[in-house]
């Protein structure tokens, strides 16, 4: 056995589910573009941001990871950061790997004359690093720098700049996005359908065309060689893999974490089957995966009542899968419930929980299974009584025509 696999599965946790790919496969034109970024960011020592934006699950973490790869391979210093190292010089240092302590040495308790020397350099450094802008922090350094944000629509929440501290957050990143640091400077950013949104708020108004993405599936050919590779490199199953992959992939739709979702039990299945796949362990992935990927459905619509969910269902009862409505049928929906201003919070909170995605103007739900689950739980004519609702909690999590892979 190749020492890439592993003697029991990995568990569906959150360390398995999202982050890193162990088997990355397609987004060739994403990652075409990003690698033209940097290298034109070389050529002209300058920089700007690269917004990755999408629905929860859509495999954003990955792909930054992917991009990570590419610029660190070509003598980038790539750095993860959070917010508050956007204006926060201290933070910043850290997470370059240049923040200092102050330290006092002398042994024994004893403080020598040497000692005290040592102590005033680095009381020196740490006072004029403090005193040091995060912009100078950026201009100081001779190799390229790939600053890497995720979850990055919480810079329009919890993790917003400090009133005080607003006008530097703009200031920095407009020097980035600019390009105007003197030095190759990219700031990677990946977060939810509101990532863009909160960008315009701090004054980015707008993305090129190719540093902006609106991630979505993956395509048929690199969803099932992540399938592939998984059940073969990974679960070291015996024989062709083809009839799972294509039972598989008629359930995943191209959905990173609904991918995740049926490589876990097909990898405890294989290990139960000594490698070899049956039709009856088939069948046991199949209904583990739909376990797992109606969960997945259940928490993007977390957050709102059975009534809500009934509002965005009715709107997309009549739309083909996978097709968009308009932000005024949305809006529609919403408002005849509960007004104008409470429809607006809820529109935008269907947005950062991943049950709305911004396609061209217009909004969809992000997977075809998904908006047939909330279709069929939700889309009832009106409900009326108190028991109707409980009836309605009571049937959402069974599984429908499209859970039961029809």
């Amino acid at each position: 056995m190749s020492k890439s696999r592993h003697s029991t599965p990995l568990p569906l946790t959150a360390a398995f589910d999202r982050g890193p790919a162990k088997y990355f496969h397609g987004r060739k034109e994403i990652l075409g573009n990003f690698n033209e970024i940097i290298e034109k960011a070389v050529q002209a020592k300058s920089g700007t941001a690269f917004l990755i934006q999408g629905a929860p699950g859509a495999g954003k973490t990955a792909l930054l990871d992917e991009c990570g790869k590419i610029a660190g391979g070509q003598g980038w210093k790539t750095a993860g950061i959070k917010p508050p190292a956007l204006w926060d010089p201290d933070e910043l240092l850290r997470y370059l790997g240049k923040g200092r302590r102050l330290s006092f040495t002398g042994g024994s308790g004893q403080v020598g004359i040497d000692a005290v020397v040592k102590a005033d350099a680095k009381f020196d450094i740490a006072v004029n690093q403090h005193l040091r802008t995060t912009s100078s922090i950026l201009q100081d350094g001779k190799k390229p720098l790939l600053l890497i944000l995720d979850e990055a629509q919480t810079l329009g929440t919890t993790n917003a700049p400090p009133s005080e501290q607003s006008g530097t957050a703009t200031n920095v990143l407009n020097e980035i996005h600019n390009g105007e640091l003197n030095r190759p400077v990219i700031l990677l950013v990946a977060g939810l359908g509101t990532t863009a949104d909160t960008f315009r708020s701090l004054g980015i108004s707008r993305f090129s065309g190719k540093c902006f993405v609106e991630l979505g599936a993956l395509g048929k050919e690199s969803e099932r060689a992540v399938l592939h590779d998984w059940l073969k490199k990974e679960g070291g199953a015996k024989g062709n893999p083809t009839a799972w992959i294509d039972a598989i992939t008629e359930e995943t739709h191209g959905w990173p974490q609904h991918i995740v979702s049926y490589v876990d039990p097909a990898l405890k299945q294989l290990v139960a089957d000594n490698r070899i796949m049956t039709p009856e362990g088939l069948n046991a992935v199949l209904e583990a995966g739909r376990h797992f990927r109606l969960a997945y459905y259940k928490s993007r619509a977390s957050g709102f009542t059975s009534e809500q969910r009934h509002c965005f269902a009715r709107v997309f009862a009549d739309i083909p899968l996978g097709e968009s409505a308009t932000t005024t049928a949305i809006m529609s929906s919403l408002t005849q419930e509960y007004g104008e201003a409470e429809a607006k919070q809820l529109f935008q909170l269907g947005i950062e929980k991943g049950l709305l995605y911004d396609r061209d103007g217009d909004y969809a739900i992000p997977i075809p299974s998904m908006q047939d689950w909330l279709v069929t739980n939700y889309a009832r004519e009106q409900i009326n009584s108190l028991h109707e609702v409980q009836e309605i909690h009571r049937f959402s999590g069974r599984d429908t025509g499209a859970e039961r892979g029809r």
